[in-house]
């Protein structure tokens, strides 16, 4: 009769798992067929494959043009917006799932979780006016953000069971994060922590720097590795994608001086300095033109990073490469690099305040906005959600405390049973 009741609970559990997968499923795949694929401004370098790009989406989109070239060319980025749906669905529902097997909370909790990755989806679709979710753009973000729940998952695994399983899938997710955007970088500074902290618990200091320096080469090198070799057999040369200096490049411009080009050493770079800085200023980019107050200060950068970056320095840069050094895909992308990175060295040293204090409002812009546009309403709700986390953490930890006061009871090993029983459920 045990077995009996056990095999229903299980079976249960099942059935609304596979009922919030559906769900999932039905929320993005709604939008995949109802928008198609959304092509934005981006889009256009990852489906030519420009050099400016990470390998991986590239490829991605390469594959399915290759599996449907039999078809007109619509019919393949299709095929991507439906396949990055399925996964935004099913890291959505990894990520609820792998917590509601842990935490073991009712499936009305469950399915409130369930919404909230499908509320932020609305809210790029909706309030952001972009008129699409990431999930059918053709942008890395398609594959990135439910790579990157995945990544999470795994990462929880970790560090509640350790298990080398976990830690491998972990390495795995980062490693395809990284070679999608690099700003993904930020996967591995989180399993390097979460590495360390299990090594201090486990008081094997030593070990777990080791095995953080194993994965590290082996997610960096990888994605190295993957670089070169996907740019050796698109171009014919053993190259990374270029350019990653070039938001370095932009927040130069943003922050700086007319009189900092005195630091340029190099005459024909200071001019070319200052032809883009002169003209980022009389157009009203630079920091100069921001309004008072934090709202105007990271609005007017939101507003005009592109406007410097691309209508501005990128085409100033490109044509002084051409002019100066001849033609060719990579060699003018490397003599790009090398002239954004002269005007880095020489420019950034003296605006480190600045730098510093546009990174700390851009950080609270982004805890505040995520995908959405930034107004007083969204600011006011932020700050009464944050406290409201702060507090439930508080309440979290105090009740921690209670359970674990010296003397034990027949409640705390009823509690200690029902942690094993959730544990073996959960692996």
């Amino acid at each position: 009769m045990k077995r009996f009741s056990l095999w229903l609970r299980q079976n249960d559990r099942r059935t609304f798992s596979a009922v919030m997968l559906g769900l999932c499923l039905l929320f993005y795949l709604f939008f995949a067929f109802y928008d198609g694929a959304v092509i934005c401004v981006d889009s256009p370098g990852y489906i030519s494959m420009d050099i400016h790009r990470e390998p991986l989406y590239c490829m991605f989109l390469a594959g399915l043009r290759a599996i449907f070239s039999a078809f007109p060319e619509e019919v393949y980025l299709d095929a991507a917006a439906f396949l990055q749906s399925v996964l935004a669905a099913f890291a959505a529902w990894c990520l609820v799932n792998t917590l509601w097997k842990r935490i073991g909370f009712s499936k009305k909790t469950a399915l409130i979780l369930l919404c909230i990755p499908m509320a932020v989806s609305l809210l790029c679709r909706f309030a952001a006016a972009r008129s699409s979710m990431y999930s059918n753009s053709i942008l890395t973000e398609g594959l990135a953000i439910p790579l990157y729940m995945l990544f999470f998952c795994a990462l929880l695994k970790y560090f509640w069971t350790e298990s080398k399983r976990s830690l491998l899938l972990c390495c795995l997710l980062s490693f395809l994060l990284v070679s999608i955007r690099k700003q993904m970088l930020i996967s591995l500074v989180m399993l390097a922590a979460v590495i360390l902290v299990v090594s201090i618990r486990k008081k094997r200091i030593l070990g777990g720097v080791g095995l953080l320096a194993v994965c590290a080469a082996l997610i960096l090198g990888g994605s190295t590795a993957l670089d070169l070799g996907y740019n050796y057999v698109v171009r014919g040369e053993a190259v990374r994608h270029s350019s990653d200096v070039r938001f370095l490049t932009t927040m130069a411009f943003y922050t700086a001086e007319r009189s900092d080009a005195d630091y340029i050493e190099d005459e024909q770079i200071r001019k070319l300095f200052l032809e883009i800085y002169d003209t980022c200023e009389k157009a009203g980019y630079l920091k100069h033109s921001a309004g008072k107050g934090w709202l105007n200060r990271v609005t007017h950068f939101g507003d005009s990073y592109d406007c410097i970056q691309i209508d501005t320095m990128w085409p100033v840069v490109n044509r002084f490469v051409q002019e100066n050094y001849g033609d060719g895909t990579v060699f003018l992308s490397e003599h790009a690099d090398q002239i954004m990175q002269i005007i880095n060295r020489s420019v950034i040293p003296h605006n480190l305040g600045k730098l510093l204090g546009f990174f700390l409002d851009n950080f609270l812009s982004g805890l505040i906005t995520t995908v959405a546009q930034r107004n007083r309403i969204l600011n006011w709700y932020s700050l009464f959600a944050y406290l409201l986390y702060l507090l439930l953490l508080l309440h979290a930890f105090f009740q921690r405390k209670k359970k674990e006061r010296p003397g034990e009871t027949q409640e705390d090993t009823d509690f200690s049973q029902f942690e094993q029983n959730k544990e073996t459920n959960f692996r």
